[in-house]
């Protein structure tokens, strides 16, 4: 009697799935929708002005501090973090767990990137450069970035009306901060021990 029903089941979702061609067409209806709004509500608003701010402000900043004796070390430990945390944060939005009110351009995804890379990556690049070699130190260090990031960064982006938090709770956020930049340290150090082995 499973069996029927399960083929029933499946047979009536061809019935009711979109075709691939009603995927575009409501993809397009969605960024039409979208272009309107970042025209309207985004572009050139003072918020708006911020996240270009942001977005050239702390390369710029890490250039200056950044070890060059070490630049391909701690950037690919920046890479690796900025790669995990875009991903998650696409998962996430497109998920509807958060959502960005303010974005930068209407074509980039995740949409807070900015707030990715020059809140989140180029600080935990900088901590890693200066406790990376210690593991303890840069779990400690890392720990309080993730806290900051979590409960001060977060918040203050919501109360700029940048973040939208939907499901989500920036508790939440806290550990995914601090593992991530733990599991790339230990990418980094894997990395390293190889190196010595040739």
């Amino acid at each position: 009697m499973i069996l029927p029903d399960l083929i029933n089941f499946i047979g009536n979702l061809s019935n009711v799935a979109p075709s691939f061609e009603e995927v575009l067409e409501a993809e397009k209806k969605f960024y039409d929708v979208l272009q309107a709004y970042w025209h309207t509500h985004n572009f050139l608003t003072l918020k708006w002005w911020f996240l270009v701010v942001l977005t050239i402000l702390p390369p710029l900043v890490w250039w200056y501090l950044v070890d060059k004796r070490r630049l391909t070390e701690i950037t690919s430990f920046g890479l690796f973090y900025g790669v995990s945390a875009i991903i998650l944060d696409s998962i996430g939005s497109n998920a509807l767990v958060w959502a960005y009110p303010i974005r930068l351009t209407p074509y980039l995804f995740p949409q807070l990137y900015p707030y990715d890379v020059g809140v989140v990556i180029i600080p935990f690049m900088l901590v890693y450069q200066r406790w990376g070699k210690d593991g303890k130190l840069f779990m400690i260090a890392s720990l309080f970035l993730s806290l900051f990031l979590a409960f001060i960064a977060e918040t203050a982006m919501e109360r700029f009306g940048i973040y939208q938090e939907m499901s989500w709770k920036n508790i939440y956020s806290f550990p995914i901060y601090w593992l991530l930049g733990v599991m790339c340290w230990k990418i980094i150090k894997y990395f390293h021990k190889l190196e010595q082995q040739k």
